[in-house]
């Protein structure tokens, strides 16, 4: 009998993520968590909380969309960081790690070169736990945007560091909120089996979104995605005023300006309209 193996990279530099398990073996939701620790793992070690996902034809992605549509090869580049490189090549990098899903049990094996350096034991639940866990901080983290944002705007010559865990598996999942913790009423979230949502996003140039430019009709580009952030601007911890100035526009500079330590997806995510396309 022929075993189907399916498999997705994710490529950044030298490193590269293969996740590979046997088809119909493995639940959606499941994948979901391993990629999304992958691409947090990723964060951690360069200290961002801002990742661009592209396949080798220039096209964006989201989490979500590389796993249900199992996009075979993701390469991954960070915002900003232009000395962060990685080349659109579907060849083994020098450092590979190798997920092997198999029901609630996913193995690491850790190589380089073609040399096998670590091999380690999850549990799914594990990952669950961190994925939350790291949820929970990013709320935390909001919250005390909106709660405080006179006391972190008073803090002038502070510069924002990145969250790190030790000792402990970090990746975030954008999805899920915590029970414990209270955020705004407007934040809501979209579930992976949420279809409709992604069947409506639409790919955008930016001659359109310069014509949503008014406070009626406010769009925005950032990291490659664009926002409907009308019912938004008043909203904002900053103020309308400074949300506006990056309305009609791509404002991604702009935003990691001022809130480098943020994810704005995390954010604007139930307020996704589309992704920026460079033709038309």
């Amino acid at each position: 009998m022929k075993n189907n193996k399916e498999v997705i990279n994710l490529y950044i530099e030298d490193r590269q993520d293969t996740i590979e398990w046997i088809c119909d073996e493995v639940e959606i939701e499941t994948l979901d968590e391993v990629v999304t620790y992958i691409l947090n793992d990723i964060k951690q070690k360069y200290q961002t909380d801002l990742l661009t996902l592209r396949d080798q034809e220039n096209q964006y992605y989201e989490i979500e969309q590389i796993v249900e549509f199992k996009r075979p090869h993701t390469y991954i580049t960070i915002p900003q960081r232009h000395n962060v490189k990685t080349l659109a090549k579907n060849e083994v990098r020098q450092n590979r790690n190798i997920y092997t899903i198999k029901n609630d049990s996913i193995l690491l094996e850790k190589y380089k070169d073609e040399c096998k350096v670590e091999t380690v034991d999850y549990k799914l639940i594990d990952i669950k736990k961190a994925n939350k866990k790291y949820v929970d901080t990013l709320i935390g983290i909001f919250d005390d945007l909106v709660i405080q944002p006179k006391k972190r705007n008073s803090l002038k010559n502070e510069i924002p560091q990145p969250i790190q865990f030790q000792n402990e598996i970090e990746s975030p999942k954008f999805g899920q909120s915590s029970k414990e913790s209270v955020s705004p009423s407007w934040i809501q979230r979209k579930s992976l089996s949420d279809s409709n949502k992604k069947n409506d996003l639409k790919q955008c140039t930016i001659d359109e979104v310069a014509k949503h430019n008014t406070i009626n009709s406010a769009w925005i580009v950032i990291n490659s995605k664009v926002y409907d952030v009308t019912t938004y601007l008043n909203k904002h911890p900053g103020g309308q005023e400074e949300i506006m100035k990056g309305v009609g526009s791509d404002g991604t500079a702009l935003f990691m300006q001022n809130h480098p330590w943020v994810n704005a997806h995390y954010l604007l995510e139930q307020f996704q309209v589309g992704f920026l396309i460079e033709h038309k």
